[in-house]
């Protein structure tokens, strides 16, 4: 095995099965040329609501037990795991070791994160955070390059 240049290069190779890394390479192109960041976007926001309500979490009131909940569900999917942060005036939402990249390539960046907006707000909502309340990236978290994403709850 060829020895990786750095952390970054390391969790791409890692953080996705090489049997798939092929197909969601040319899925996320597909997704990007067919419709758009936009677009893009949308689909992976349905998709993450969908993939939390496949696995919900249990309920839960405490922010430090929805946590420990959330990086449950994480590390059983090789997911990285989340920190979650109290501001006063908004929630907000760190995900650290996001396999996006490793899964679709740094060139989605840009919707690939909508992924996660839909997931943590589908949990959110159902812990009873309200309807009218949305996740969203914050503008610039997904140009890190430690896959390190930052999302805000917020009316």
């Amino acid at each position: 095995m060829k020895r990786p240049t750095s952390d970054h290069d390391y969790h791409q190779q890692h953080q996705c099965s090489r049997q798939w890394r092929p197909f969601l390479l040319c899925l996320g192109q597909e997704l990007a040329e067919r419709l758009g960041p936009d677009g893009a976007r949308a689909l992976m926001r349905r998709l993450g609501g969908a993939m939390s309500r496949e696995r919900p979490l249990p309920a839960l009131e405490l922010l430090p037990d929805l946590e420990a909940a959330m990086n449950t569900l994480w590390s059983d999917m090789d997911w990285g795991w989340v920190e979650l942060q109290d501001t006063g005036d908004a929630l907000r939402i760190v995900h650290h070791c996001a396999p996006l990249d490793a899964a679709f390539g740094v060139s989605a960046r840009a919707w690939s994160g909508a992924l996660l907006e839909g997931a943590y707000e589908q949990w959110l909502k159902a812990a009873g955070a309200g309807e009218r309340l949305r996740v969203r990236q914050m503008p610039g978290s997904s140009n890190s390059p430690d896959t390190t994403l930052v999302f805000v709850l917020t009316s």
